[in-house]
């Protein structure tokens, strides 16, 4: 079993990992809103220390959910191995029809049960830490997410009302090419260079006009491009923190039917043993996964089938990579399979 303290660096780097990402989420959901009320107007928006903001809190969400995936990958292949050495207890080959990653991992021979247990209590304390991580993210970055989306729709709107006044100024220009050149027609060449006679001032004016027109749409143009651009930018926030929150309800949901079967084989242990074992001191934590699972009457009924399940969509939406192929999708090693 992997000693009792070797979870505890994944742990941290995952708490200040989160700590981290989230700050990244707050302060670039703070700055979109500010773009939705159209602070500053778009020729404020600094947009190289926006994205970079942006980019590095996507890498921060993305480096976070590796973290976990690990985590979680690594605490069930340690509960794998303690039911391994488990059934040992009973039959000295079990594991051996099939060597894989377990076996040559514990190699043969048996292990104390209060051994196994000691393991199992570290793998338990790391698992409850780790809930307790996926409780704390899971609301932080849902309201993030609703932040982001309400906010993105303010700055779509004023993209869309920047759209609109495009296309009025467009139709005012075209209205006014339209005067422009009856003018011109209407004048001939040699008055069009006197421009101090009442038509010849009204042409003018037109020309004028023109060019306001031109320069209004070319603002307004500036405008749209800007919050296009930010438009892109956020929806990439908004994307990624959608992932994310897939991500940890699928890394959640695992380790909730994975811990269930923790505490289902520390009490299988627990009363295999001839001698009580001492009072262990466990964290507060840990107690109340302990208590819940007593408390619940359906605690460990069917057990393998619901962790599959959970395995199944945790493999599916994490690491669709590794699903097998149709053809071979029976052909599976006994460290893919449920463990009782």
């Amino acid at each position: 079993m992997v000693r009792p303290h070797s979870f505890e660096g994944a742990i941290d780097k995952l708490r200040i990992t989160l700590g981290d990402a989230i700050n990244g989420v707050n302060a670039a959901v703070t700055l979109l809103a500010g773009h939705s009320k159209g602070g500053g107007g778009a020729e404020a928006v600094n947009f190289p220390v926006e994205e970079a903001l942006v980019r590095e809190t996507v890498e921060l969400l993305g480096r976070w959910k590796f973290l976990g995936l690990s985590l979680v990958k690594e605490l069930d292949l340690t509960t794998a191995q303690a039911d391994l050495q488990h059934r040992r207890l009973y039959d000295e080959k079990a594991g051996l029809e099939k060597p894989g990653l377990l076996s040559r991992r514990l190699g043969h021979g048996q292990v104390k049960p209060e051994t196994i247990i000691t393991g199992l209590d570290a793998v338990l304390d790391a698992s409850a830490t780790l809930d307790l991580l996926f409780k704390r993210a899971r609301p932080a970055l849902s309201q993030s997410f609703h932040d982001c989306e309400m906010h993105l729709e303010g700055v779509i709107e004023r993209r869309q009302r920047l759209d609109f006044d495009i296309e009025e100024v467009r139709r005012q220009a075209d209205a006014v090419a339209v005067k422009t050149n009856d003018h011109r027609r209407n004048l001939s060449p040699a008055r069009v260079r006197d421009l101090q006679s009442e038509p010849e001032a009204t042409y003018r004016e037109l020309l004028v006009e023109q060019d306001r027109l031109r320069e209004k749409e070319r603002v307004l143009q500036s405008g749209r491009t800007a919050h296009q651009r930010l438009i892109d930018v956020y929806e990439g926030l908004a994307g990624a923190l959608n992932a994310e929150i897939a991500a940890v309800n699928a890394m959640a949901g695992k380790l909730s039917v994975d811990i269930e079967q923790r505490i289902a084989l520390l009490k299988a242990l627990a009363s295999e043993i001839d001698s009580p074992l001492p009072p262990v001191a466990r964290s507060a934590p840990v107690a109340q996964l302990i208590e819940a699972f007593e408390m619940n009457v359906l605690a460990g009924h069917d057990l393998a089938a619901r962790k599959a399940r959970a395995d199944s969509v945790f493999t599916r939406r994490l690491e669709p990579h590794l699903l097998p192929a149709p053809a071979d999708a029976n052909d599976v090693s006994d460290e893919a399979q449920p463990q009782d």
